[in-house]
């Protein structure tokens, strides 16, 4: 072991106090820090508008602020953009605005503070000394190489203030320990071509000792799929004549695929944020046996839960922001009722609503999340409002796949009687497909031109898509034909003649309808 990851290992040991702190008394917890944001914030415009001075429960903060969504911010977000450092929000000067996947809309340009950051940094800290104090030997991902998979962090500016991806500044606002261990660096974070970018990353993990895989989830599945499938002979060829020719000689199989874990005998973490990681740990198990998933939950907004013990599921963090939750069956109500952290149920599934020291309040996120357990309160299986599939970061919605299957018809000549898409994941590789389960009233389809139109109308309105298809983090659609109506067998089962049509699923018994082949 290091003087490094000693030294850290020391210094986890000794935050343990603080951690059992803020899981210990979250409600308390989360109460004052309700407080502290409505004091620092009260003379700004929003502040002044709804009386934050005079605030002093969370129930009349309840009353007296209404619920927001980025459309009802978005007047104070676009007085932002004119005077980042104009109180409007936040009594501290925007200082960059992050830029959102889009997967919800049109991609988002959302401001930032440094003392918003500051909250965003403790969560990951707090991960990371969470992790250690599991178990001594885990500091010892400090010693080697921590591959981070990034984005650009400045792609624009608005009115003087840089524009770019969470994935790249969080390395730039990283403490310098952090910083000089993730690689390879901003020149490799900034390139938007991804099959050359992951095959910069390929040549990296070969030269160095890889202990940790952080940043976007989907490019580092994505990155393990092809360095374990597709790259040991193009690495071979590249590397030819070095030292680590034979370093990947020595890992290679007979058909060409590499053995991952005698490559990176030292790899122990993957840090795994905004997918369920249920569906690849098989997979990942089997490849990488040394290495955990350590789940965080965050987004450009702010830090919200990290995962603080080896069991799967993240904890809510009580001291980054004050949390309201709306249960499932009241999310489409004009004007919802929220209810506190403390009135949870084990089991239940919530929309979350934020308020935090970037400037967001009583926000909502538009995130569904269950609570597994309440002691300490542990969330898990977290996705968009309403219905959405997210095997790979793709994030379709009903909305994605209604608009493709239409453009698929209208394309191919095709007349559509029933259809859903159902998500799926390879067993032998973790790969997430889409399987379109359909019945055509003409009976000569041709599968490839619908499901190629199918594709290149879901990449042009679904930009994550278009990504992790290009990239191999999902694989290829599928076409099958239906024996029987889903909706009629649906109305069969349960006797409801109001029975609707299931755009989107990740239930494969709707599969059982299919014939063998489309």
């Amino acid at each position: 072991m290091s003087i490094t990851s000693y030294l850290f290992r020391k210094i986890a040991a000794r935050r343990q106090r603080e951690i059992d702190h803020i899981l210990n008394n979250p409600v308390e917890v989360m109460d004052e820090k309700l407080k502290s944001i409505l004091k620092h914030h009260q003379d700004t415009v929003l502040g002044r508008r709804f009386g934050f001075d005079s605030i002093r429960t969370p129930d009349e903060y309840q009353e007296r602020v209404p619920l927001f969504d980025y459309y009802s911010l978005e007047p104070y977000i676009k007085q932002v953009y004119e005077n980042p450092g104009g109180r409007i929000l936040t009594a501290d000067p925007v200082f960059w605005y992050l830029q959102t996947s889009g997967s919800s809309g049109e991609p988002k340009k959302l401001p930032i503070t440094e003392r918003g950051y500051k909250d965003y940094g403790t969560g990951s800290t707090l991960l990371w000394m969470a992790y250690v104090n599991q178990n001594p030997e885990n500091a010892k991902v400090l010693d080697g190489t921590m591959l981070m998979f990034g984005a650009a962090a400045e792609m624009d500016r608005i009115n003087g203030v840089p524009l770019g991806y969470a994935s790249g500044v969080s390395p730039r606002m990283a403490n310098p320990l952090f910083k000089r261990l993730l690689k390879p660096g901003e020149d490799v974070f900034n390139i938007m071509d991804m099959d050359r970018k992951l095959k910069i990353y390929a040549e990296y993990a070969v030269r160095h000792d890889i202990t940790a895989l952080i940043g976007i989830t989907t490019l580092c599945l994505a990155f393990v799929r092809r360095m374990q499938d597709e790259y040991g002979l193009w690495l071979m060829d590249r590397l030819k004549g070095t030292m680590h020719e034979e370093k990947v000689r020595n890992v290679m199989n007979g058909d060409g695929t590499l053995e991952l874990n005698e490559l990176w005998p030292n790899l122990k973490q993957l840090i795994a944020g905004g997918i369920d990681t249920d569906l690849y740990c098989d997979w990942m198990k089997r490849t990488l046996p040394n290495m955990q998933f350590c789940e965080v939950y965050s987004s450009s907004e702010g830090w919200y839960a990290s995962q603080m013990f080896e069991e799967p599921g993240v904890q809510i963090l009580p001291n980054l922001n004050y949390l309201e939750f709306i249960p499932e069956v009241d999310t489409d109500k004009e004007e919802p009722e929220t209810i506190p952290l403390s009135e949870v149920k084990k089991g239940c599934r919530y929309e979350m609503v934020l308020t935090n020291i970037g400037g967001y309040y009583r926000y909502r996120l538009g995130d569904m999340m269950t609570f597994t357990s309440i002691d300490p309160y542990t969330i898990r299986h977290i996705g968009r409002k309403g219905k959405i599939s997210n095997l790979s970061g793709e994030k379709i919605s009903d909305s994605h796949v209604i608009k493709s299957i239409a453009a698929a018809c209208r394309k191919s000549g095709t007349e559509l009687v029933d259809y859903s898409v159902v998500g799926q994941v390879r067993k032998d590789t973790g790969q997430g497909y889409y399987t379109i389960a359909a019945m055509f009233r003409n009976d000569e389809i041709d599968a490839v031109d619908f499901v190629d139109a199918f594709e290149e109308h879901m990449k042009s309105i679904n930009e994550e898509f278009r990504v992790v298809r290009e990239m191999g983090g999902i694989g290829p659609t599928i076409l099958r034909k239906l024996r029987a109506s889903l909706v009629e067998e649906i109305i069969r089962a349960t006797g409801s003649i109001q029975a609707k049509p299931i755009p989107l699923t990740m239930d494969t018994s709707v599969l059982e309808l299919c014939e063998e082949t489309a």
